[in-house]
């Protein structure tokens, strides 16, 4: 029975960071951990984020208005339903509702031997770009051609002095 009093006082005693050395069943002797500088370093950045923090007072967050209620609907049929009528072929609602398609404007991004990256891809001469065919490629720019001898030429924005590309 001593010998588990003394086991549990011995692991109580532990757990609360005591290194016991037991010297006989009556002597007890205890000492106390040294200071860690990992703790410590630990014990102050605890203090530094224990003032408490400024947030947003609950008054404001209870003067919103629910996300979730629902306005009254715009229109009410008028056979008494209370759901929507249904929109008329051919209305003006059916022509808003189609994003407008907006395309990116086209750039010269990199030319690498006679392949140039254009927005993001890569080409090479005779290649459509959109209504464009790649004609030419130059050192810092590409020539573009489309219908009724439109041209359109592109330079490179920023060159990159640090990369040499040498092809043999």
């Amino acid at each position: 029975m001593k010998k588990y009093l003394l086991l549990g006082l011995i692991s109580a005693l532990a757990l609360n960071g005591a290194v016991i050395i037991p010297t006989s069943t009556e002597n007890i002797t205890t000492v106390q951990p040294h200071e860690d500088k990992e703790l410590a370093w630990v014990d102050e950045q605890i203090q530094a984020i224990l003032p408490s923090r400024v947030g947003v007072p609950e008054g404001f967050i209870n003067s919103l208005r629910d996300p979730m209620k629902m306005k009254k609907p715009l229109s009410i049929a008028t056979n008494g339903s209370k759901l929507l009528a249904p929109p008329k072929l051919g209305s003006s609602i059916a022509t808003l509702s189609q994003p407008k398609v907006v395309e990116e404007p086209l750039r010269l991004l990199a030319v690498m031997n006679k392949s140039v990256l254009i927005t993001g891809k890569w080409y090479k001469i005779g290649d459509s770009v959109r209504n464009f065919t790649l004609s030419e490629v130059k050192q810092n720019s590409v020539l573009l051609t489309g219908k009724k001898d439109q041209k359109l030429i592109l330079f490179l924005t920023k060159q990159n002095n640090n990369i040499k590309i040498i092809t043999k």
